[in-house]
């Protein structure tokens, strides 16, 4: 709160420096040499295709459960969007060791870290196509020793309320690419009604990101006593195991009953819930048969709250809830 009332004193509280700090202080944490805030998520990710510089109609992977808005972004630069389906026990992108990317004939691939799940990174860098990481759910979190954002050729960080940091809206592009900055800068300039990230919002973000590292480890700590909670019930956590840290943006329950009763049983006990991969799209074909694992995580996650900051009240008041699930 400090933070952003100075700034709101201060006689500018446009983009300046404090958004560039921002930006650069997220680039150095995934080992970036360069990093870029937009006030609009959707023109960041468009910027990122454009400085990929694919050909027309060039056909780019995209998780079936990415948001609605990452495959309006690619059809709106002119490109071909490709669902892919995910794994059956995680809802991201197979790793190319068990799938043949190759057959799919992309010039790009979106690989992102949904929930907080992380994929084989180590593995991705080896597909040979440019790749876009989006981060949102998985920022601060590494699978072994490959940290998170660090193996995209361009990266993504959506920065709305719901993320593992946020500055009321926006995104960050981060690359190692300098060729690719100035494609970049010059997608966002030339965006008159997309403005750079303000320095108000920025020096909430940059707040947040000081306190990264404590903030992911009191958000597992909470998940930890909300899965050992559920283990009393019928329904659980998927979790991916000893050498994948987590990052919990939300606790995502796979219920073995109605998803609408449990939501409802929630909502009557005073905890809101919404249902995961609601802006998915699978309004195309026959989602249960072309992307079953997709249509299944659709079909039954339900995420609870999960936040750095919830009081021993609230805490207990969702504890509750989940031991008696219907």
């Amino acid at each position: 709160m400090d933070a952003v009332l100075t700034r709101l004193a201060s006689d500018s509280i446009g983009p300046g420096d404090i958004s560039r700090e921002f930006s650069q202080t997220i680039a150095k944490r995934v080992g970036r040499r360069s990093g870029n805030a937009g006030r609009s998520t959707g023109w960041v990710f468009r910027a990122a295709l454009a400085a990929l510089d694919l050909e027309s109609g060039a056909r780019v992977g995209v998780s079936i459960l990415a948001p609605r808005a990452i495959h309006a972004a690619v059809k709106a630069e002119g490109l071909t969007a490709v669902p892919i389906d995910v794994q059956k026990r995680v809802p991201i992108l197979p790793s190319p060791l068990n799938y043949d990317y190759e057959e799919l004939r992309l010039s790009a691939l979106v690989v992102d870290t949904r929930l907080g799940y992380i994929p084989d990174l180590e593995s991705f860098s080896q597909v040979g196509i440019p790749i876009i990481e989006e981060i949102t759910d998985g920022f601060g979190g590494n699978r072994a020793t490959t940290t998170v954002g660090s193996i995209g050729e361009l990266v993504v960080l959506g920065l709305e309320p719901e993320g593992v940091i946020t500055t009321g809206g926006g995104a960050v592009i981060l690359t190692n690419n300098m060729r690719r900055v100035g494609t970049i800068n010059g997608y966002l300039d030339a965006h008159t009604g997309e403005p750079p990230l303000p320095d108000m919002n920025a020096a909430l973000g940059l707040t947040q990101l000081k306190q990264l590292d404590r903030f992911i480890e009191r958000r597992r700590e909470i998940a930890g006593h909300f899965i050992r909670t559920l283990q009393r019930s019928a329904h659980g956590v998927v979790l991916q195991g000893e050498e994948v840290d987590n990052v919990f943006p939300s606790l995502p329950v796979q219920v073995e009953t109605s998803p609408r009763e449990v939501e409802k049983y929630a909502r009557t006990h005073g905890v809101a819930t919404i249902r995961a991969f609601s802006g998915a799209d699978l309004s195309e074909g026959d989602p249960t048969r072309e992307f079953p694992n997709g249509f299944a995580f659709l079909a039954r996650t339900v995420l609870f709250p999960l936040y750095p900051s919830l009081s021993k009240a609230e805490l207990s008041q969702i504890e509750r809830v989940l031991a008696t699930l219907p």
